[in-house]
């Protein structure tokens, strides 16, 4: 796959990233409730496939390791989930597998990191002043 085929495939698993990362951000609040109690959550598969609803269980502080990087993002763990052309798995676990993007870079246009805007929203994360 070349061309401009390529270039859609990678947009649309950007965009399905994305997505993912949306709603794992929200399901993060709710496991971060019960955390005491129940030490792993259950989150839903980053893979790139819009009707994927896999669960994978992982802790906050294993959810935030793979967060930490804009590229990377965590998925079932069978090949399934990769999508090779587009991105590659760099580490896996018998309960879910990282997978970072290659080749695509996203432009303006494309959907902003909601873990960046969700830390922002709550004063976490604010932008140094031009110094």
């Amino acid at each position: 796959m070349s061309g401009p085929d390529l270039y859609d495939r990678e947009a649309r698993a950007a965009t399905n990233h994305a997505l993912f990362r949306e709603v794992n951000e929200r399901v993060k609040e709710v496991n971060e409730g019960f955390s005491l109690v129940m030490p792993m959550g259950e989150w839903i598969c980053e893979c790139a496939n819009d009707t994927c609803a896999e669960r994978i269980t992982l802790s906050t502080n294993e959810y935030e390791a793979v967060r930490r990087d804009q590229a990377r993002f965590f998925v079932a763990p069978t090949s399934e989930h990769v999508w090779p052309e587009v991105e590659q798995v760099i580490e896996r676990n018998q309960r879910f597998w990282i997978v970072a993007n290659i080749g695509y870079r996203p432009t303006a246009e494309a959907p902003l990191d909601p873990l960046r805007v969700s830390r922002e929203n709550r004063g976490e994360a604010r932008p140094t002043q031009g110094r």
